[in-house]
């Protein structure tokens, strides 16, 4: 695609010699035209040129409100804007135009040679700011990326626990030490490393050295299968 480059004048004496000057150069451009500050901040939010070449004397909206409207919007905050007066000469007027968001700043009458320098200039740094601009989003992207996968890795560890290794356990009360050395009991400990839910009940031998009256029972009536 074309570089597009809106010239804002309300003069369109010099509209017509600022095209010139670029046409002769036969440089790959797409020209656009406004003859005031309104007509200006129209094309802008439609076309979103790749550079304004803008005068700063124009009736109503002067260059230095259009740069102050297009830092305004957000589709257009980044456009670069070259300021060019024949009026505003000083360098407080250069200061000026600065600090409202010019690129950059000739002065009248334009040097053909000059104002092509200063174009193609722009116009390259305003490419490599793009992509570098494009290139941090993708990082940005790629580390808000690797983030959600490290917390569903995290979330994934959290969920999926198991037991391995070798489980200190005590021969006469069957605690179990975790690793910070506090003794639990076995289904706290489990609980705790695995999955695993527990079922409470009495195993045949347990149940005849504890409980013989119901051992007997069951032995005497045994369930029906």
């Amino acid at each position: 695609m074309k570089p597009r480059i809106l010239i804002v004048d309300d003069e369109p004496e010099n509209l017509k010699s600022i095209v010139q000057f670029i046409e002769i150069s036969e440089l790959p451009y797409e020209i656009y035209q406004a003859v005031n500050g309104e007509t200006a901040l129209e094309i802008a939010q439609v076309k979103l040129p790749d550079l304004v070449i803008s005068d700063w004397n124009m009736p109503h909206v002067d260059g230095l409100e259009l740069i102050k409207n297009l830092k305004a919007n957000e589709s257009t905050r980044e456009i670069p804007v070259i300021m060019f007066t024949g009026v505003m000469t000083t360098s407080e007027h250069l200061e000026l135009a600065l600090e409202a968001g010019a690129v950059d700043y000739i002065r009248k009458p334009l040097d053909p040679i000059e104002l092509l320098a200063r174009i193609r200039t722009v116009l390259q740094l305003s490419e490599s700011f793009k992509k570098v601009k494009e290139q941090k989003q993708q990082l940005q992207d790629q580390n808000q990326l690797l983030e959600k996968k490290q917390t569903e890795l995290q979330q994934a560890l959290e969920n999926i626990k198991t037991l391995r290794g070798l489980i200190p356990i005590c021969v006469h009360c069957k605690k179990v030490r975790d690793d910070e050395g506090f003794w639990k009991q076995v289904e706290t400990y489990v609980s705790e490393h695995s999955l695993a839910t527990f079922s409470h009940g009495l195993c045949p031998a347990c149940m005849k050295e504890h409980y013989p009256d119901i051992y007997q029972s069951l032995m005497e009536d045994p369930p029906e299968e």
